[in-house]
């Protein structure tokens, strides 16, 4: 029985969300939820440890920016990510996205702090691969990939609200 109640009460307590969501997003909703969508090479990465912070480690992605697809802003920026690996400690948020030295990403931006130092919206969600002249990009509903041209990329994310693939 105690387990029982342990459970109700467990399930009573309020839940708060932090940062971000896995709820299906379309290219346009995460447009329309950035401040910035652009085409980046990842120039650098460096992961940082701050014992008793709420999220004690934190990768930080500098990134070229080579074309805006939506907003503005500078030509460097950093993507600022919760987790990482620091030693022999690893702290990883399943479903974020994980970036490589020299590769080439369209991502959508929030840059609330600060125009340079942005996170990503809908965590992994918020980076397209760029394979050669195509972006790849996942139906978030049905779990297909499928591959766009920029130019495709640049129409959808310009299309009215409501008509969204």
């Amino acid at each position: 029985m105690r387990p029982i109640r342990l459970l109700a009460g467990l399930l009573a307590l309020p839940t708060v969300a932090i940062a971000t969501t896995l709820l299906p997003h379309t290219l346009l909703q995460r447009a329309e939820q950035a401040d910035r969508v652009a085409l980046v090479q990842v120039l650098s990465q460096r992961v940082e440890e701050t014992p008793g912070a709420q999220f004690p480690i934190k990768t930080y992605t500098t990134v070229a920016v080579g074309t805006n697809l939506r907003g503005t802003g500078p030509a460097e920026l950093t993507i600022v990510q919760i987790g990482g690996t620091v030693g022999a400690t690893s702290m990883e948020i399943p479903g974020d996205a994980k970036f490589y030295l020299g590769e080439t990403a369209v991502v959508f931006l929030r840059c609330r702090l600060a125009v340079d130092r942005c996170h990503l919206v809908a965590m992994g969600a918020g980076k397209l691969e760029v394979a050669g002249e195509d972006v790849l990009v996942q139906d978030l509903k049905t779990g297909k990939w499928g591959r766009r041209t920029l130019t495709q990329l640049v129409g959808e994310l310009a299309m009215p609200a409501g008509a969204a693939r």
